[in-house]
This record gives C-alpha cells, structure tokens and sequence, in this order.
C-alpha cells in the first residue's frame, strides 16, 4: 500500500548535480545540452546502483540503449542485479498509446511503485526523466496536460521510498513551458544550484496519493 513519505525525515538519500535530495523530492532539473545531460544522469543512476538503489530511467526517443551500458562502464562490480536498472522510451510509457496521457502514465508510475515495493523490504527507488520526446509536441493544449501530469507526479513520488528528476533540455525548450514547469515542481535544480519553491504545498500539506 502506498504510504506518504514526505514526513519521514529530511536525511539525504540522494544526489544531482551536487545537491543534495532527501525521500519525496520530485525536481525539475533545468539543463543544457546531452552533455549536460549525461554529466547529471549518469553519476544519479550509477550512485543508486552501488547503494542497492532501483533505478527508472524514462529515456528519450533512440536513447535508451546509449545508458544501458552505465552500470557495466560505472560500476564494473554490479552484476546479477539487472533489474535494479530499468530503461522505459516514451513509446512503453509517456505516448504508450501513441499519444500523452498524463493519467494514464500516472497509473504505470503507481503501479511500477506497488509492484517495486510490494514485499516492503526497505528498498528505495531514483526515477529520472529525459522529457526531450515532448519537443515537437509543445503547444498550449500539451503545456496544461504536461503541467497537470507533473504537479499530480509529486504526490506519487511523496507515496513511496524514492525520488524522481525530470529533465528538461533549455535547448529545446522556451519559455512558454520552462517558466509554468518552475512553478510547478516544489525543487528546480539549474547550474548546480536547487530552488525551493515556495508556493507549493510542502511534505504532508496536501499533495496526497488518493488525490492523483
């Protein structure tokens, strides 16, 4: 069953680009570039694997097989646990019916947490996001659904024992969605610095599982 865990404690469990995230932490990270990109990421799902971490990675189209080789190139030791690494492209989670559904990727988010943490044995869980597939797709209509999928996100991250990072590549996207993301996420991470947003609710003010 799905558990609020934003009350639990604020000792860190995590990192990204530096800073510091503690369990319920759903960030925006705001970055430049596939360089920049990988500079985050791959030390983010690398760390996760040596602390016996189970770690999602929502790839960009074409993407995900270039980090499949992260645990063997960053983690030489980790064998036998593979699927402590798990790699999903848009087309098995963000457009699964060929088109963004932001409930309907909620309810695989949910169900991938009850099925990850069913036998309650203390695992914790980093999901990052590489939100580049929606590029072509902004327009006014998507920007609401995206907004809406990303605050109700923040109540299932705060449901169970694990962070989540969504990505998006200032490159490839303008204002129009990066200036109602910050305000929708309660942490955005850019040039190695974490924001606070204090307009939204904090741990345990609201933002609930049942609510999604």
């Amino acid at each position: 069953m799905a558990q609020d865990r934003g009350e639990a404690g604020s000792a860190a469990v995590a990192s990204v680009g530096g800073v510091a995230l503690t369990a319920g932490d759903h960030v925006c990270a705001l970055y430049r570039g596939h360089a920049e990109r990988d500079q985050l990421l791959s030390p983010f799902v690398a760390d996760g694997l040596r602390e016996g971490h189970i770690c999602l990675l929502l790839a960009a189209r074409g993407e995900g097989r270039a980090f499949r080789d992260v645990p063997a190139t960053e983690i030489p030791s980790v064998d036998g646990t593979p699927d402590h690494f798990q790699i999903k492209e848009p087309q098995e989670s963000y457009l699964l019916n060929g088109a963004f559904d932001g409930d309907g990727v909620l309810d695989l988010l949910y169900a991938w947490s009850a099925d990850t943490f069913r036998h309650g044995d203390g695992h914790f869980a980093r999901l990052a996001a590489d939100m580049s597939w929606a590029g072509p797709l902004v327009q006014p209509a998507f920007i609401r659904d995206v907004i809406r999928y990303e605050t109700k996100a923040t109540r299932w991250l705060r449901s169970y024992p694990q962070v989540g990072v969504c990505m998006y590549d200032l490159e490839l996207f303008s204002g129009d969605l990066i200036i109602p993301l910050v305000k929708a996420h309660p942490k955005v991470w850019f040039s190695g610095r974490v924001m606070e947003n204090p307009v939204l609710p904090g741990p345990g003010d609201g933002l609930r599982p049942e609510g999604r």
